[in-house]
């Protein structure tokens, strides 16, 4: 397609869309190489399909980019709009395609995983809940999560282990000497009694810790009576954790309800969205989302999509869905989301007092982050005037190289958008083809292989290529970037010992003399990509030197060296493992596993 023009490319697109019925469904822009770039529904796919095309739809900026990268449109019939809706909820989740509404990067805001579908469920940090029978919580980007889970092992006794349980293993582990397992591994419990104990979780989870705290005090006391002092005492410290996280907690409704309440604020490409938990009558956390919406659609659009996505299959529903608008929620929608367990939840707008104070609440989160957006944008702005580009640089990605002599030598990109960190988008290079020290190559080489990765991932190329050094590397990175991009992108370096900022075709640097806050925003990107290399430089260095100490402990040979990394998964846990760990791992006799242990801590 390379070879035809926009303006040819659009009338074959309206030949194409000429032929669409005109019947409810579903409709995929794609790429020459297949890739979806946006899917909608429609009632008439014929008419919605034509509207991007007419002058109307031409007038949009955002139309305008989708239809000159489309290369053709695909369309699948469904009975009614209902089932278009949840086709294309389907869709967008599978594809993630660039111009529709996705809660972005939600593989940062953690779930717990309650998988309740087991015979003995266990608990777990999950990144993207899934219809798998599991109970999600969450989500939680606010909270220590990992400590969240140990204290669920500690004090409810759960199994933190992957087996599959059967009651036939040989032994019990660890966790069950230490009286943080009932081991159901060797037989030990029942699965009926086993429930009990994840019914506490579920208590704990949900909110209901009144009920868990009756429950924790009567426990305490049989304790104490039989005279398992240690056993009463470990019920006495979660009353005490139970009580000290209540006392951070907010109460706002005298009786036992479990509420959501959502505010919404349209940001530039993006909707900003405030969500206040309540549960049990009591605010247990806040929590700010973004919505990716590259073709900035209304609202009434962007609301049932989101909905969709943040109640996915698995994650708890409560009673009640507070929104800061009248918003037409279809039927549908409404029969979508009483699949959850309980009471069907019911849309409403804020009528009574408490209500009206939870949205509040809610609403004026939502500003505030909206008056930050809306600063981090001109922040932007400003620095798109000083360095003449293009386009608004809402992605920036910064390149690093870390080596020591030549050896060991890695490479690093982190990616901001809008000036935030987005670390589901980092990444770590070994630089291979490049022998001894060599900056320049070392920069080539990992240019070439993250765009290659960036396209095999599906993602959009950064506004903005920020490389730490100065001329020399700016030259070497801008001879790849011709060649693979052509001349569609911004780049700049940052040299480290003058702060000086450089721009391809020019010989002296930015000046950014009164624009300090923007050339801080390049620095504090350039400081997290050279602290992110050294981090990865100094594992490599580390596991190097742990891998060669383990190979010299006689008897250790490739075999088990991979069998007591494929048990502990890293080697600092292999330093940190207990002598009866290491003892368990295949192939570990006692005296093995003690020359190892030895090694480690001699």
């Amino acid at each position: 397609m390379a070879d035809i023009s926009n303006e040819n490319k659009l009338e074959k697109l309206k030949k194409e869309v000429v032929a669409f019925p005109d019947s409810p469904g579903v409709y995929l822009f794609k790429s020459t190489v297949e890739k979806v770039l946006y899917v909608g529904k429609a009632v008439s796919l014929k008419k919605r399909v034509s509207s991007y095309f007419n002058q109307a739809g031409q007038e949009s900026p955002k139309v305008r980019s989708l239809t000159a990268q489309a290369s053709h449109v695909e369309y699948v019939l469904t009975e009614d709009e209902s089932q278009a809706f949840l086709l294309e909820s389907n869709l967008i989740k599978r594809y993630r395609p660039r111009y529709n509404v996705v809660l972005r990067d939600d593989k940062s805001y953690p779930y717990l995983k309650l998988t309740v579908s087991d015979d003995f469920p266990r608990i777990l940090i999950s990144r993207r809940p899934a219809p798998d029978g599991s109970k999600y919580y969450g989500p939680y980007p606010n909270l220590k999560l990992r400590e969240i889970v140990k204290m669920i092992y500690r004090f409810f006794n759960i199994r933190d282990c992957n087996l599959e349980i059967d009651g036939k293993a040989e032994r019990a582990c660890l966790s069950y000497q230490i009286k943080q397992c009932p081991a159901p591994c060797v037989g030990l419990i029942q699965k009926q009694a086993y429930g009990q104990l994840v019914r506490r979780v579920r208590w704990f989870l949900e909110g209901r810790h009144e009920e868990l705290m009756d429950h924790v005090k009567s426990e305490m006391l049989k304790a104490s009576e039989r005279q398992e002092y240690e056993e009463a005492a470990k019920y006495r410290d979660l009353m005490m954790t139970m009580e000290q996280m209540q006392s951070h907690y907010t109460v706002i409704i005298s009786d036992k309800r479990d509420v959501d309440a959502f505010a919404f604020a349209a940001g530039l490409g993006k909707v900003l969205v405030s969500v206040l938990q309540v549960r049990q009558g009591k605010v247990v956390d806040h929590v700010r989302l973004t919505l990716d919406n590259e073709m900035e659609e209304g609202l009434e659009e962007v609301v049932p999509l989101f909905f969709r996505q943040y109640y996915a299959a698995g994650v708890f529903v409560p009673e009640e869905i507070l929104v800061s608008r009248e918003l037409d929620l279809e039927p549908w929608i409404m029969s979508w989301l009483s699949r959850a367990e309980g009471p069907p939840a019911a849309f409403k707008k804020a009528e009574g007092e408490w209500q009206q104070n939870l949205m509040d609440m809610a609403e004026k989160n939502v500003l505030t982050a909206l008056k930050e957006d809306v600063g981090r944008t001109q922040l932007l702005k400003e620095l798109q005037d000083l360095l003449g580009l293009t386009v608004l640089p809402r992605g920036i990605a910064c390149f690093d190289i870390s080596t020591l002599q030549g050896s060991f030598t890695v490479g690093s990109a982190v990616f901001f958008r809008d000036g935030v960190p987005e670390k589901s988008r980092y990444r770590k290079f070994k630089i291979r083809e490049v022998q001894g020290q060599d900056d320049f190559r070392s920069h080539q080489e990992m240019m070439r292989r993250y765009i290659r990765l960036v396209e095999r991932e599906g993602n959009a190329l950064p506004d903005l290529f920020l490389i730490d050094g100065g001329k020399g590397q700016l030259s070497a990175v801008k001879e790849v970037l011709d060649k693979e991009l052509g001349g569609d992108y911004g780049l700049v370096s940052l040299a480290k010992r003058e702060e000086e900022v450089f721009v391809p075709g020019k010989s002296q640097p930015i000046d950014f003399t009164g624009h300090l806050k923007a050339r801080h925003l390049l620095q504090r990107v350039r400081d997290e990509s050279h602290r992110f290399a050294v981090g990865y430089h100094r594992i490599i260095r580390d596991r190097q030197a742990v891998t060669s100490l383990l190979q010299k402990v006689k008897g250790i040979g490739p075999s088990r060296l991979r069998a007591l990394l494929n048990r502990f998964e890293s080697v600092k846990a292999v330093q940190e493992a207990a002598l009866e760990d290491l003892t368990a791992v295949p192939g570990f006799s006692k005296e093995l596993a003690y020359q190892l242990y030895k090694a480690f801590h001699p």
